[in-house]
């Protein structure tokens, strides 16, 4: 007979920042908590503090463990550290005895499967990046090779991570789900553009700004906000000032984990990210009632947006095709209406009990 409460044991990284993985772990924790499973965090970085708001039934267990992955030492001491770290994850293992381990990054995958000492215990990956954005060394993509079909299973995002997998072993396609209730609904007669997410070269800032440039000189009238933070931020900051939209480019980091008022103030969101896996802020914005423009990266953005229904999708890294989809919108009020709502009825798809019913059926009932 299932046990229909299973212990559950997820491995991550540091939580204190306000990214799109440290909310899906935080809130998926959360989410089997509320299910009445037993839960335990085991945070490997340097700090158990966390941005998003833990479930208070959800034991942390914080144990900062590299293994080896790190600009210390040499060839062989990063080995011995390896060894020495995937040691002590046994321990923390054989002691809380979990029935289910999940794993949110590479490395901690292949150190689950080098843990595990109990038969029993049923080992997943479970992959939030796109698989090309991953770089891994040899050695790791050695290990990598050896460990992941020893897994019970790799949960994925979406369809294209899980074809890229299933010549490994079992795939599950397990997506991010909505974590608010009554969301406050965008009007969507605001003149501004909303974009979230990191200052990093992967979600396409440059390319962000290169369309922000032309977008807010022929519409002087609308605002287009950044919030983010991340080591592109003095770019962005140099972009203001020599193009002189200190008044219509807001740079904005983020104070805390709701920023619902945010999502409810604009008109229009956009994404330019290179490679993503799941956004969570088009699941985000969409349940704000807000039309999407997004390039269509690899995978991603356009198992979320429904083209010309709840917002658009353009090719890739193409700026011109991103700058016209946006026009489009800002041009059309009726459109842009329409479409946000559209996209508060679309994106309850992926609400917190249609995707729990998944991890069910996927995971939490077989063991």
């Amino acid at each position: 007979m299932p046990n229909v409460v299973p212990h559950i044991a997820i491995l991550c990284s540091r939580l204190d920042l306000p990214g799109g993985i440290e909310r899906a772990v935080v809130n998926t924790a959360n989410l089997f908590a509320k299910k009445n499973n037993s839960v335990t965090l085991i945070i490997l970085d340097e700090t158990a503090n966390s941005f998003y708001k833990i479930h208070p039934s959800i034991k942390i267990i914080h144990q900062k463990l590299s293994f080896g992955i790190t600009p210390e030492g040499n060839i062989i001491s990063r080995k011995i550290k390896l060894l020495s770290d995937v040691l002590q994850l046994r321990k923390i293992i054989k002691k809380i005895k979990p029935d289910i381990l999940i794993s949110s990054e590479y490395p901690f995958s292949v150190a689950a499967v080098l843990s595990r000492s109990n038969k029993k215990l049923k080992v997943y990956s479970w992959e939030h990046h796109h698989h090309n954005w991953l770089q891994k060394n040899k050695f790791w993509t050695f290990l990598c090779q050896q460990a992941y079909p020893k897994l019970h299973g790799i949960i994925c995002l979406n369809r294209a991570e899980a074809d890229y997998y299933k010549s490994i072993t079992n795939t599950y396609i397990i997506p991010n789900f909505l974590s608010t209730e009554n969301q406050v609904v965008a009007s969507c007669k605001n003149k501004i553009i909303l974009s979230v997410g990191w200052l990093i070269p992967r979600k396409g800032i440059d390319l962000m700004l290169q369309t922000a440039k032309e977008i807010l000189k022929k519409n002087p009238g609308w605002q287009w906000k950044l919030i983010g933070r991340g080591e592109l931020q003095s770019t962005v900051e140099n972009f203001i000032t020599n193009e002189n939209l200190e008044s219509q480019f807001i740079l904005q980091v983020p104070e805390n984990e709701s920023i619902s008022h945010e999502y409810a103030n604009a008109s229009i969101f956009v994404l330019s990210s290179r490679y993503e896996a799941f956004p969570m802020v088009l699941l985000e914005a969409m349940q704000s009632g807000l039309p999407c423009v997004s390039f269509d990266c690899p995978s991603g953005p356009s198992d979320i947006i429904t083209q010309n229904t709840d917002g658009l999708l353009v090719e890739k890294e193409n700026t011109d095709q991103l700058m016209e989809a946006i026009q489009q919108l800002i041009d059309n009020d009726a459109k842009r209406i329409r479409m946000g709502e559209n996209a508060a009825k679309n994106i309850q798809r992926f609400s917190a009990k249609a995707v729990y019913k998944i991890w069910e059926e996927s995971i939490l009932l077989h063991q």
